[in-house]
């Protein structure tokens, strides 16, 4: 039994430092038609995207979309960030989140977000 033994290990040293078992090739996933569950659903784009405090346009912004919380709140998840119904950021207000579409204010102009089927922003 310990001969065995040895010989699999002896056998498995060999094979491994044969390089049979790492592949050269990295890991690429086939999606078929779906998402990628390794990549985030929110924030999937946060290196392109400005910061809330450093917003000066509504260009800047992307509405990811909007949740419903305890109580019937609902919160909007601009830009990988969640915000409710009058919280201030930089020249960012928020004025109202309703079930498909976010009322904000940036540097005293106001805008519409709205939320698309696929996610992402359509302004008005």
């Amino acid at each position: 039994m310990r001969k065995a033994f040895c010989a699999a290990v002896v056998l498995l040293s060999a094979w491994l430092s044969s390089g049979a078992a790492v592949s050269e090739e990295p890991f690429k996933y086939q999606s078929k038609g779906r998402r990628d569950p390794f990549v985030p659903l929110v924030g999937q784009h946060m290196a392109s995207r400005a910061r809330l405090q450093d917003i000066s346009s509504a260009n800047e912004l992307v509405l990811e979309g909007i949740a419903s919380g305890a109580g019937g709140k609902k919160v909007a998840i601009i830009n990988g960030e969640v915000l409710k119904e009058g919280d201030t950021v930089g020249n960012l207000e928020i004025k109202k989140v309703a079930e498909r579409t976010v009322i904000l204010s940036v540097s005293g102009k106001d805008y519409t977000l709205t939320l698309e089927e696929g996610g992402g922003k359509s302004e008005r």
